[in-house]
This record gives C-alpha cells, structure tokens and sequence, in this order.
C-alpha cells in the first residue's frame, strides 16, 4: 500500500490532519507521521528535521507516495531574534528533502505548508500569483523554501494557509475561555487576515492528494472566504456562544512595536474556492459547538 508521510504530525494542524486523512484514506494509503518533542499518538515517529542523514533514512525506509511537510518554527518573534534558527527550521530541511529525493530518485510528491507571511502585508487581498515580499525572518525563509521547490525538478505544490481555526489552536481556545470567564475582552481591530477553518483545511488537503495530478498550480491559497480582523472573528464566534459573558472591545496594533501584519488576507486559489462545501461561518460555527460538547 502506498504511503503518505505527514512530517510534523504532532503540532495543531498535523494531528488534526493525521487523524483525519488515517480515517478517509485508510484504503489506500498508510498514514505516517513524525514527532520532535511531543509524541502525541503512539504511531508517530521521532524525527529530527535539522539532521539530514535522519531525514533520509526516514524516507528511505517509508519510500512515501506523499511527504505532508508542517515541521518547523511559526515562532515569528525568535526567528525575527535569530535568523540562523528560522533558517534552520523553515529552510534547511526543505534543502534536504529536495536532495535526498533527487539523488535517490524517489517517486515523491511533496506538500509544503509556507504561510501568509511571505508577504509584508501593507496591502492584503494577496493572490496564488502574486510575487512574494516578505518583511520578518519567518517570511523570508517560507519564500526560501518556496524557491528552492520551484528551482528543483521534484514534484511538489505549495499549500499557503492563514491562522488555521479550531478547537486545540491557542487563539482559539483561548478566546473561547476569556469570553465564557472574563468580564472584557480587547482584540485587535486595525490588523486583517482570512482565518482558515481546520476542518476546511483538512477537506482541501485530501481533495489535493486525490486530484494532486490534475492541478497544474504549484502555489495554493487554502484559506477562508472571509477576510477579517481578530475583533470581526470574535464577534463572529461569540455569536454562536449563548454562555457568553466578556464584553468585546476594539483595540488598535502599534505596528511600529509589533509584528503583527496591516493585511496579510489571501484570495482563495480557484482550486479551494470551487471544493469549499460550507461557508466560513458554517465551518466555525461546528468548531464552536464541538468545542462546547467537550
């Protein structure tokens, strides 16, 4: 059976997408997946991705059909402190996956996750086909990465998604605390994303590895149809919270002392927009209620 290697499996997005893709490809894939730190399911794997001879004897062992490459660091404010450790993490594992499957001639397609942030966010409504322009380190080497992909002869897409949503996120679990116990809560009304819902996002990668050889696009946008600001989207989930108690009010980002982005919202790639089967405010609203069953 074919084999599909979700590096990074242990975070927030891999754990939701191992889960999920174990169950909806459980008859034609074997799912695998990799862990640094923190061993989160008993089928992970320990792999460290800043050592290349770990790296290829993992994929030479495993000979995926599919690498789903999530590791690295989303720690913005250390890597805009330590560029070495941005690029070690972000980049430098991309460099070596790339080589190890020319050199060895594997039959590996590569999913690398990158981020909004390859742009500098002065303007938003950011499309598949616009030129990166990052402005922090963590941008810079997700658009590092994306080149070295695009200068090689490896089969790969490029998935960008925005600040992934759902039950297990720190934004989002915290939120959904502060408003059921706090009596205010300040957010953010100045600075705009297009948050992507985490079941979405595990809908879209699974429609991407059963059409992979039919989308001709090497970069995709897979975010939310809605571009908001954190004070929008907390109105929007405090609406599906009956319970709710903290009063909303609007704050404003000093971009001078922040890294917080003016408007990193993307435009959906055709390939998202046309499999999208509910709308943003469906997607969170399920996240609400799960989040309120448990």
């Amino acid at each position: 059976m074919k084999t599909i290697c979700i590096i990074g499996a242990s975070g927030f997005i891999g754990s939701y997408l191992f889960n999920f893709l174990d169950i909806q490809l459980k008859e034609n894939f074997t799912i695998k997946g990799t862990f640094f730190s923190h061993k989160k399911n008993p089928h992970y794997e320990f792999l460290d991705i800043t050592n290349e001879s770990c790296i290829e004897h993992y994929l030479l062992i495993n000979l995926p059909s599919f690498i789903i490459l999530l590791a690295g660091t989303k720690d913005v404010k250390r890597c805009e402190e330590d560029f070495n450790y941005a690029n070690a993490l972000n980049t430098k594992p991309v460099e070596n996956i790339i080589k190890i499957v020319t050199v060895n001639k594997l039959n590996t397609k590569v999913i690398f996750f990158s981020s909004d942030y390859v742009f500098d966010g002065e303007r938003g409504y950011y499309k598949d086909i616009d030129n990166p322009k990052p402005n922090t380190n963590y941008g810079e080497t997700k658009v590092l990465a994306e080149q070295l992909l695009m200068q090689s002869n490896i089969d790969f897409k490029i998935v960008r998604p925005s600040a992934v949503m759902g039950r297990g996120g720190i934004f989002f679990d915290w939120f959904l605390e502060s408003i059921k116990n706090q009596k205010e809560v300040k957010l953010f009304n100045n600075t705009f994303f297009t948050p992507t819902p985490i079941r979405f996002l595990n809908e879209m990668i699974l429609r991407l590895v059963w059409d992979y050889d039919k989308i001709h696009n090497k970069v995709i946008h897979i975010v939310g149809e809605k571009r908001l600001s954190r004070y929008d989207l907390a109105l929007l989930l405090s609406s599906f919270i009956p319970e709710r108690r903290a009063k909303l009010i609007p704050g404003i980002v000093d971009f001078k002392s922040s890294l917080l982005k003016k408007d990193l919202s993307l435009v959906q790639s055709a390939f998202t927009k046309s499999h999208q089967k509910k709308n943003f405010y469906e997607y969170m609203k399920q996240e609400v209620s799960d989040d309120k069953a448990n």
